[in-house]
């Protein structure tokens, strides 16, 4: 069974994709907190296999602190899947950036908003 922490601060699309989730039998959980080591406790205290996080333009889930993040998460398991949830209709620089930490690996795979959370979860279960 795959274990899921949604780190999403859009609490609409956060439930949707908890909702998708747990539908397709995945154990997933919301973290409450943005903050880079309190994400990767999380991560470490339920056995994670994959994070999902939001990037935004404010607050904790700006791409600097994503990146402090993802560091932090991998640095306790380096074999969890990061995946990444961004909004490309109204900040396609950011979507460019997320884009990028694709092709270099930083992270395992990207979605935007506009993208069914149905899908996502298919997608996120098949890796």
């Amino acid at each position: 069974m795959k274990r899921v922490i949604v780190a999403i601060q859009n609490t609409l699309v956060s439930e949707a994709i908890l909702i998708a989730l747990k539908k397709r039998g995945m154990f997933a959980e919301k973290s409450l907190s943005g903050e880079p080591q309190s994400v990767a406790s999380l991560c470490g205290m339920l056995f994670a296999d994959t994070l999902v996080m939001d990037v935004t333009r404010f607050g904790d889930g700006t791409f600097d602190n994503r990146v402090k993040t993802v560091t932090a998460v991998k640095k306790s398991n380096p074999k969890i899947t990061i995946c990444i949830v961004c909004d490309n209709v109204s900040d396609g620089e950011l979507s460019v950036k997320v884009a990028n930490a694709k092709e270099t690996g930083l992270i395992d795979a990207f979605f935007y908003q506009s993208v069914p959370s149905d899908y996502i979860a298919d997608v996120i279960s098949t890796m």
